[in-house]
């Protein structure tokens, strides 16, 4: 569990919480590689419940890849203040520019991307900002030669990565979170990073 001293703006692809929603409860839940749920969102919060945990108004990923091997890295320059949280595996990687039909796969998330910014985004960063991490993502899963299993060509990410970005919306505004802006590069940064030592890790 990862809780942020006020609650935070953030978008999120997540089990619970999704879209947007603001919260100071950031859940990256371990399950087994054999979980299976009709409603992961139902049995995700009375986990939560069971266990005596917050479970409204939090973001919940879950994923298969043991939490100690999580990868946690701060970006600090400019004024400008970024933490990340990455657990990432490539057991179930997809390549879904194949022509080929994936067989679905309903294994939990094996990339999970929490990233926190000390400031203030428009929609349009926080929206940027997901496809920065993104296109890094892709990238490393390239640098790195991680393949789809069933097609055998380079993998564009694993069937079901989460990416949730929580601001505190607070301080400095910061109106993008592309490419060519500070903000959208501090963020592929802390990806790279994330990718590169937890992938190889493993």
């Amino acid at each position: 569990m990862m809780k942020t001293s006020t609650p935070f703006k953030a978008y999120s692809s997540g089990v619970l919480g999704d879209g947007m929603i603001e919260t100071d409860v950031f859940y990256n839940r371990f399950v087994n590689k054999y979980y299976r749920a009709d409603s992961p969102a139902e049995e995700y919060r009375a986990f939560l419940k069971e266990k005596s945990f917050v479970y409204d108004k939090v973001v919940g990923l879950m994923t298969a890849v043991y939490l100690r091997n999580k990868s946690v890295y701060t970006y600090c320059k400019d004024g400008l203040t970024i933490s990340s949280i990455i657990t990432a595996g490539v057991g179930n990687a997809v390549d879904l520019t194949s022509d080929d039909i994936t067989p679905f796969s309903s294994q939990p998330g094996t990339i999970n991307m929490f990233i926190f910014i000390d400031g203030k985004l428009t929609d349009a960063a926080f929206l940027q900002l997901f496809i920065a991490a993104t296109e890094v993502k892709t990238r490393m899963l390239y640098e790195l030669g991680v393949q789809d299993p069933n097609t055998q060509t380079l993998a564009t990410g694993t069937s079901t990565d989460s990416v949730c970005i929580a601001a505190s919306q607070k301080g400095s505004l910061y109106e993008y979170g592309g490419s060519m802006t500070v903000l959208g590069q501090a963020v592929g940064k802390l990806v790279k990073l994330s990718l590169l030592e937890t992938i190889q890790k493993r």
